[in-house]
C-alpha cells in the first residue's frame, strides 16, 4: 500500500472495473474528490475519510484526489473481485442498501442493483 502523509494530496486514476481501498489508522481524516471525467471538467462530489473504506468499481476510468489531514492513511488499487454467478439469473431489481439488508436470506435467482 502507499501513504499518504499529513496534508498530502494526490491524484489516483483508476482503470475500469477496480477498487481503492483506503486504511486509516487511528482517528485519521481526510477527504476523497472524484474528479471529472475529463481533465477540466469539473469535480463529481468529495467524500470524507474517517476510516477504512473502499471507493468503487465504476464501468469507466475514474480519477480521484486524497487529501490526508491528519493521521496518515494508506491506499491502493486492486481490480474488483465479483463474485462468481453460481445460479441462473432469473429477475433484475434494484432496492436500497437497506431493503437488501433486510432480505433474509436473498433470493439466489436475482440481480440486486443497490441504489442511493
Amino acid at each position: 500500500m502507499k501513504a499518504l502523509a499529513p496534508h498530502e494530496q494526490t491524484v489516483v486514476s483508476l482503470p475500469a472495473y477496480t477498487t481503492l481501498s483506503i486504511a486509516v489508522s487511528g482517528s485519521g481524516a481526510g477527504t476523497i474528490e472524484r474528479l471529472g471525467n475529463n481533465p477540466g471538467d469539473p469535480p463529481l462530489g468529495t467524500t470524507t475519510v474517517s476510516g477504512n473504506m473502499a471507493i468503487g468499481p465504476f464501468a469507466v476510468p475514474t480519477r480521484h484526489t486524497l487529501r490526508c489531514s491528519m493521521t496518515p492513511f494508506s491506499y491502493d488499487t486492486a481490480p474488483a473481485d465479483f463474485p462468481a454467478v453460481t445460479s441462473a439469473i432469473e429477475r433484475i431489481t434494484t432496492i436500497s442498501q437497506a431493503e437488501y439488508d433486510a432480505l433474509s436470506p436473498a433470493d439466489a435467482t436475482t440481480l440486486y442493483l443497490i441504489i442511493g
